[in-house]
């Protein structure tokens, strides 16, 4: 198995109060996504900002839902803070619509930077 070396893609700005697809991390085609981490940066410079992520399987070869069953953290970033959430191991996604999703409270925007490649 190769690896395509290009990265899982841009910044994703997740608005507040929205539940977005992290586009990097959604299978397509049945090419596996190994996923290292996700970069998050809090854009307001004097509030803090919670958001959740969630690993979330797919639905009929769609990207599927958030829910509690797929939530895996949910963090507090301070004012103009950025986190590194990273897996121990890459995290491998196979299922065509497969994804991860970031939940972001009300407030402000999270940037989303996910870190891993994609198989050729």
């Amino acid at each position: 198995m190769a690896l395509n070396n290009d990265g899982l893609g841009a910044i994703i700005s997740v608005a507040a109060s929205a539940d977005t697809v992290i586009t990097g991390t959604s299978v397509t085609n049945n090419k596996n996504r190994f996923i290292r981490g996700l970069l998050i940066f809090n854009t307001s410079t004097s509030t803090d900002q919670s958001c959740a992520i969630h690993v979330v399987p797919a639905s009929q070869g769609s990207n599927g839902s958030a829910s509690v069953a797929n939530k895996i953290a949910r963090m507090t970033l301070s004012a103009s803070d950025t986190a590194f959430f990273e897996f121990p191991y890459p995290l491998t996604l196979t299922s065509t619509g497969d994804c991860i999703r970031v939940v972001n409270d009300s407030g402000s925007i999270v940037n989303v930077l996910p870190v891993g490649d994609v198989e050729t």
